[in-house]
C-alpha cells in the first residue's frame, strides 16, 4: 500500500460538467452517484470521469445505430428502371459490402470507456485492483519529526 498516496478531496457536487454533451451529461449522472457512494469520486477525478462518460454515450449511439447490420452494401439497381435487381432466392442483390461504420465507431468507443472506467473499478476484475483507505496528515506532530513521509521530510 503507498502510504504516501495523495488524498484529495472526495466530490460533494455530483453536477455534470457543463461543457459535456446530453448524452454523456447523462451517462454521469448514472455514474457519478455510484462512485461517490464508494468514495471513488474526488474532484482531481471530473475530467477523467468526463472523458469515460463522453466514450460511453459514444458507445451507446454506436450500438444503437449498427443495430445488427456489421456489414453493409448498397443495393444493385436496374440502370434501365431503378429497380433493386433480386437474386434467385428473390432478395435485392447487394454488391460493395463494407464493415458499417458505425462498428467501428463501437470498438473505438468500448475501448475508450473501458480504459477509462477500469480506473474507478467499474467491473469485478478492476474492483480487485481498488483499495480506498484516506489517508491521514502528511506530518504529525510527534516532537516535530515528520513520520508521515516516510523520512522524506526530515
Amino acid at each position: 500500500m503507498n502510504k504516501q498516496e495523495p488524498d484529495p478531496d472526495y466530490l460533494q457536487d455530483l453536477s455534470a460538467p457543463a461543457w459535456l454533451p446530453p448524452a454523456a451529461a447523462k451517462v454521469w449522472d448514472e455514474i457519478a452517484p455510484n462512485l461517490s457512494r464508494a468514495k471513488l469520486l474526488t474532484h482531481v477525478d471530473v475530467d477523467t470521469l468526463a472523458m469515460g462518460c463522453v466514450a460511453l454515450a459514444q458507445y451507446r449511439l454506436a450500438v444503437s445505430q449498427a443495430g445488427g447490420n456489421l456489414i453493409k452494401g448498397k443495393v444493385v439497381l436496374d440502370k434501365e428502371t431503378g429497380e433493386p435487381v433480386t437474386g434467385d432466392d428473390g432478395k435485392p442483390l447487394v454488391a460493395g459490402e463494407y464493415i458499417n461504420p458505425w462498428t467501428m465507431v463501437q470498438s473505438m468507443s468500448f475501448k475508450q470507456a473501458m480504459a477509462v472506467l477500469e480506473r474507478f473499478g467499474m467491473n469485478p476484475a478492476a474492483r480487485t485492483r481498488i483499495s480506498v483507505q484516506p489517508q491521514g496528515d502528511l506530518f504529525d506532530d510527534q516532537k516535530g519529526k515528520a513520520s508521515g513521509g516516510g523520512g522524506y521530510f526530515t
